[in-house]
């Protein structure tokens, strides 16, 4: 049996996402942006999914 490496940074539905019969779940991603910590001082509560297709809005901001 082989193992994929997962990376750590990528959500749970973009890692699910990438196996042929779960294709569609990678639309379900809700890590698409920074979520800072109130009060954090630059912390972050949750930090984007590193996932490629989430990397494109990196400079955007809002």
């Amino acid at each position: 049996m082989s193992e994929s490496v997962v990376d750590a940074g990528r959500s749970a539905e973009c890692g699910l996402g990438q196996r042929p019969e779960y294709q569609d779940l990678h639309a379900d991603c809700r890590r698409t942006e920074d979520v800072p910590l109130p009060h954090g001082m630059g912390l972050l509560l949750m930090p984007r999914c590193t996932c490629p297709c989430h990397q494109q809005s990196l400079g955007g901001g809002r």
